[in-house]
């Protein structure tokens, strides 16, 4: 049975040290690249299964060579799991679209990294598998996990229901809840705002804009923060 071959694409030497370390269990063939240039000459010299890209890197960033990577003919399709800051939200669904298979927030965990590369090398992003039920079920795991206060597992999740529809309310008010929990008060009320245009009778981002003007005025609100389908903070939990 043949290995499948992975590109390790970072510009430090530390973090392709890690990837290659965490892989290094004789399963796939491993080769690595400092930057998108490097990547696409790699890709036209013998196409990977699967590239580790990292999105900030000079002389071609990631984004760049993600973009280029849908350009080139090929016979075989090139996976790509994209290594991202942590909290880049926006990178992250961007690099979902532009046909990146699944992303790893830096630091990464090696367990995680793992099970990303065997999912992805098999079709099926891992995250799909968590989710089960896909779309409703994400925006679910993002409640549980703002509810117990677990905001980088909400951020996690967040990024992959922005993937599939961005422009949902209710990944929009999850993502002014999300905001919220961190302090970015106005941040948090453009999301709401945005939800609040597209919600049919009124709804959370609705409610989250009410308890916001209540907390402006008196300095308080009897209100939570509203999750949707019923769920909320209760009005002490919120940052």
């Amino acid at each position: 049975m043949r290995q499948a071959s992975i590109l390790i694409a970072d510009d430090e030497p530390r973090i392709r040290f890690m990837v290659r370390s965490t892989l290094s269990d004789g399963q796939y063939t491993l080769e690595e690249a400092s930057n998108g240039i490097e990547v696409l000459e790699a890709v036209k010299k013998n196409a990977p299964d699967l590239i580790i890209l990292d999105l900030a890197m000079p002389a071609m960033d990631g984004m760049t060579a993600l973009t280029e990577l849908q350009l080139v003919d090929r016979q075989r399709p090139i996976r790509v799991i994209v290594m991202t800051a942590h909290g880049s939200v926006q990178t992250a669904i961007k690099a979902l679209r532009l046909g990146a298979s699944d992303f790893i927030e830096k630091p990464f965990v090696p367990e995680d990294l793992r099970l990303s590369v065997a999912s992805v090398l098999e079709d099926t992003p891992h995250w799909l598998l968590e989710a089960g039920e896909g779309y409703d079920q994400v925006l679910r795991q993002i409640r549980k996990a703002l509810r117990e206060r677990r905001f980088a597992a909400a951020e996690s999740l967040l990024m992959k229901a922005g993937a599939i529809a961005d422009d949902d309310p209710g990944f929009l008010n999850l993502a002014g809840v999300l905001h919220e929990s961190h302090g970015r008060i106005n941040s948090a009320l453009r999301f709401y705002e945005r939800a609040a245009m597209k919600e049919i009778g009124g709804g959370p981002a609705h409610d989250n804009i009410t308890r916001l003007e209540e907390l402006r005025r008196m300095g308080r609100s009897p209100r939570g923060v509203a999750l949707g389908k019923e769920a909320e903070f209760s009005p002490d939990t919120a940052a």
